[in-house]
């Protein structure tokens, strides 16, 4: 699994040197517990999903043949699904629907 974290990334309440650190330990795969990350679905169905980081670094997930993108960073699972809410209300509804590739530009 290849973990891309979006050049439009939300995170609530972390600092830039902490930001930068969380950065890092993601591109080494580094354990971090708290952690959590908002990411686009890996499958076709769904908005957005929360993942626990080090539940990720398992090996049934790294085993995945996928690129997991990361459009968001929170150090709780409640602020993680507060900043769901957050970019729920930023994208916006078009046709009934919730356009969340459209808004990250992802294909």
């Amino acid at each position: 699994m290849d973990i891309q974290i979006h050049e439009q990334l939300y995170s609530e309440g972390i600092s830039d040197r902490k930001l930068t650190s969380f950065k890092k330990k993601l591109k080494r795969k580094s354990p971090k517990l708290d952690l959590f990350l908002v990411t686009l679905p890996l499958g076709e169905e769904g908005i957005l999903e929360v993942y626990w980081y080090p539940e990720l670094l398992q090996v049934y997930y790294q085993k995945m043949d996928v690129e997991l993108v990361v459009v968001g960073l929170a150090t709780t699972r409640d602020a993680a699904f507060h900043m769901i809410e957050q970019i729920v209300l930023d994208v916006g509804l078009k046709d009934g629907k919730i356009p969340i590739k459209d808004y990250f530009k992802v294909s």
